[in-house]
């Protein structure tokens, strides 16, 4: 990857559940602070969970203009705040750009499946057409945040939609890349969002098996890595980035928070048992990455494991490390940031990479709260409950993507030499 231009990220932009901006984020990811609470927004009597990750004190009219706004889902919501967020983060000045050299790539999995969907599903239900908003059909789409936040931020370069499950918040990160590279563009404003948290999408989640069933305490529920981990807390948020050139970035002493050197992917592609694919899946991911950024398993310091608490997965994400990271495994700290904000399914590993790029700038590695007791699967090094400082160079992302697909995403400090 470091054949082509270098590229780094200079702006963060956290709408997340335990915190509204970079640093609010921060402070309660190295504080161990949970953004879990008990369902109020519906009766979650029929359903094994009570449990979710509510982004909360949420206002939009903070970003934008409230009479736009309020037509817009909630994951437009959320998208639109990260950028603005993310650009007066990087001291851009988007005026000054040539118009086709900054682009955008926003993802999501869910879509609007969470409030436009619903009230235009109960509308349907009461009054048949009449009863639907009638811009539901537009603002539903998956493509929808990406176009508000081309208009709020005046960006007339391309506007990019991805959706890969749960990998969509690494891959957009790599289209940036890409397209930085290989001389197409300066700058791209690339993250993910989600807003799934409304009755029937999560519903559907709880029919699948992989929602948590553990109730004693919101602030426990999410344990991933615990031997008594028993699903995945559904999240909400967005993290979008400011993704730039190098020396762009330098000439316009812009903050710099890491270098994307490397990126990997993975696919189970329905081969074997889907434990071993699963595994191999991984360990090509991770192994693709570190070798794209020219790095031994035993350069890498930190890893930001996807670690969403599901019995299966945590599991795969412990052997895939250990066979792609080799003896290096039992030596680098793994720490899941889902123990605090839950999983947002496509905005899940842009906020991983938000914590990892702070993780890197601040030398502090946030921990995997409610670790209580040991997995004899899972046997790595998980950070548990406290975080910890640490000299770091290099970090790597992971992300599983139900349906089969993986992502590793390989940041470090620059090296300016």
């Amino acid at each position: 990857m470091r054949n082509g231009r270098r590229v780094v990220i200079t702006g963060i932009g956290v709408v997340a559940p335990n915190g509204i901006g970079k640093q609010a984020y921060w402070d309660s990811l190295v504080s161990g602070k949970s953004g879990v609470d008990w369902i109020t927004e519906f009766d979650t009597d029929p359903y094994p969970c009570k449990v979710a990750a509510k982004v909360q004190d949420f206002n939009p009219g903070d970003f934008v203009n409230p009479r736009r706004a309020k037509q817009w889902g909630r994951f437009s919501q959320f998208a639109v705040a990260a950028a603005r967020l993310a650009l007066e983060d990087s001291s851009l000045r988007i005026s000054q750009e040539s118009p086709d050299r900054v682009l955008i790539c926003i993802g999501n999995a869910m879509n609007g499946s969470g409030d436009v969907f619903d009230v235009a599903r109960i509308g349907w239900d009461k009054q048949g057409l009449a009863g639907i908003p009638n811009l539901s059909g537009i603002e539903y789409a998956a493509h929808a945040p990406a176009t508000h936040v081309s208009t709020e931020l005046h960006i007339r370069g391309q506007a990019l939609t991805i959706a890969s499950a749960c990998s969509t918040g690494l891959d957009v990160v790599q289209w940036a890349t890409d397209k930085i590279s290989e001389g197409k563009a300066e700058i791209v404003f690339a993250g993910s969002t989600e807003a799934p948290l409304s009755e029937f999408c999560f519903a559907t989640l709880c029919a699948f098996g992989s929602i948590s069933t553990f109730n004693e305490n919101p602030l426990r529920a999410s344990r991933p890595f615990d031997l008594k981990r028993a699903g995945l807390v559904l999240g909400e948020g967005s993290a979008i980035f400011v993704v730039e050139e190098l020396q762009h970035a330098l000439d316009r002493d812009a903050p710099i928070y890491a270098e994307v050197l490397g990126f990997g992917t993975g696919n189970e592609a329905g081969v074997e048992s889907r434990r071993s694919a699963s595994q191999v899946a991984v360990s090509q991911s991770i192994t693709a990455a570190l070798a794209r950024a020219h790095l031994e398993p035993s350069q890498l310091d930190y890893v930001n494991a996807h670690g969403n608490a599901m019995l299966d997965y945590d599991r795969v994400d412990t052997e895939g490390l250990r066979s792609s990271l080799d003896r290096a495994a039992y030596s680098t700290p793994v720490s899941s940031v889902k123990s605090m904000i839950g999983h947002a399914m496509g905005a899940a590993g842009a906020m991983q990479v938000a914590a990892t790029c702070l993780a890197l700038s601040n030398s502090i590695i946030p921990p995997t709260i409610n670790y209580e007791i040991p997995d004899p699967t899972c046997d790595l090094d998980y950070v548990p409950n406290f975080a910890r400082v640490s000299r770091l160079r290099t970090a790597l992302v992971n992300a599983h993507a139900i349906g089969g697909t993986y992502s590793a995403l390989v940041l470090g400090i620059p090296d300016l030499r």
